[in-house]
């Protein structure tokens, strides 16, 4: 995972059991709920969530549980279908639109994005489009900027892709070849997918990858603050603030999210995500030997918890296994959405909160923990001395 705020998040709990039999025509088939999914979404509250949603989607039917609540102030409970701000679960979207265009002959995976976006980016004729997609560009990512500190004043600025790309070039930069989360790396593939293109991010994204996945519900905003359909009110807590005193966490739904773009951007929900985790793993949106591409990972300091981090895709490393997905934080909204290699077990959690401090440690391992007792069937571990190191 990564600490950026284009990344993190959680999970839910009940709903569920018993398979309806016949099933009229687009009727959900209920999935039974899997053992300690429920006490894993509780936990995740306990350890400092409003409320989390949960979606699981396979052969067997449909499972949607929550826990908490969806606003600290009306207590009302967390939508079933809520909307959210999936925040670096983005990046597997725009990373699938890149790779559409080097199937179609019009990009090359190695060719330097200065060939492209000349004069965008300093040392662009040494950054290939792979570096960008797998975080290895030596890049820093714009939202460590003393700009972004408080996101209840940059969330009211609209910026552009290039204040974003001028931000980022004022930091120190990463080692070029080591895996170094950017968010500005995914600005770039925005602004390439719109230059080789000739159209706005969002309407590729529309037309590639929403549509084809049966994604009625997901959309690109582009200085819109607000979020379509039902959905949780958004919390943050603010630097230094203290989790445990009461009215720490503070609404942040509304925001405009001209920051986060082709990084951080897309508003979904669960069932899309599970939709479009599906789409792509089951080879309709990118050939398979692309998705190969996209699997394989260079290491991340997130091991073992999430050891790799591929094209756009992230593995969580599970009792059972690596699985496929992304992370995604933002002010507001927490996500995990995570599929098998086949797309057909697919699982996202969703909290309504961002938070940097290290008490989140605990709401995190509980997210893990609901993912590792659907997809392995037992609670999680992690491996060997990790939990001592960490």
């Amino acid at each position: 995972m990564s600490s950026m705020n284009g990344k993190r998040i959680t999970v839910a709990v009940l709903v569920a059991a018993g398979l309806l039999s016949p099933v009229p025509a687009g009727a959900q088939v209920r999935h039974e709920e899997p053992a300690g999914l429920r006490q894993a979404l509780d936990a995740t509250v306990a350890a400092g969530a409003p409320g989390i949603l949960a979606r699981i989607d396979d052969d067997r039917g449909t499972w949607i549980g929550t826990s908490g609540t969806a606003d600290l102030d009306t207590r009302k409970p967390v939508p079933r279908e809520a909307r959210f701000r999936v925040a670096s679960v983005t990046k597997s979207m725009v990373a699938a639109t890149v790779l559409q265009l080097v199937q179609e002959g019009r990009l090359s995976l190695d060719e330097p994005i200065g060939d492209r976006l000349p004069g965008q980016i300093d040392g662009g004729d040494q950054i290939t489009v792979r570096a960008l997609l797998n975080h290895t560009g030596g890049l820093a990512t714009y939202d460590n900027a003393a700009e972004f500190a408080d996101p209840e004043q940059y969330g009211k600025r609209t910026y552009t892709p290039q204040r974003l790309i001028d931000e980022a070039e004022r930091l120190p930069q990463p080692e070029r070849g080591r895996f170094a989360y950017s968010n500005t790396g995914y600005i770039l593939l925005g602004l390439l997918v719109e230059k080789v293109t000739g159209h706005k991010l969002s309407g590729e994204l529309d037309r590639r990858i929403f549509r084809p996945a049966g994604m009625t519900r997901s959309y690109l905003p582009a200085t819109w603050d607000g979020i379509r359909g039902p959905h949780a009110t958004g919390y943050h807590l603010p630097t230094g603030a203290d989790p445990g005193q009461p009215g720490a966490l503070r609404p942040i739904t509304r925001l405009n999210p001209s920051f986060a773009w082709a990084a951080y951007g897309v508003v979904s929900d669960a069932r899309d995500l599970n939709r479009f985790y599906q789409a792509l793993f089951s080879g309709r949106l990118v050939s398979q030997n692309l998705l190969t591409q996209m699997r394989t990972g260079v290491a991340t300091p997130q091991a073992p918890i999430f050891p790799r981090y591929g094209l756009g895709l992230e593995a969580v490393g599970l009792t059972c296994g690596e699985m496929w997905g992304a992370t995604g934080s933002i002010p507001g909204y927490e996500t995990f959405s995570f599929a098998d290699a086949t797309g057909k077990r697919r699982m996202t959690l969703s909290v309504n909160v961002h938070r940097n401090d290290p008490a989140v440690a605990r709401m995190l391992l509980a997210a893990v923990d609901a993912l590792n007792r659907y997809f392995c069937g037992e609670p999680y571990k992690l491996p060997g001395g990790a939990a001592k190191s960490r």
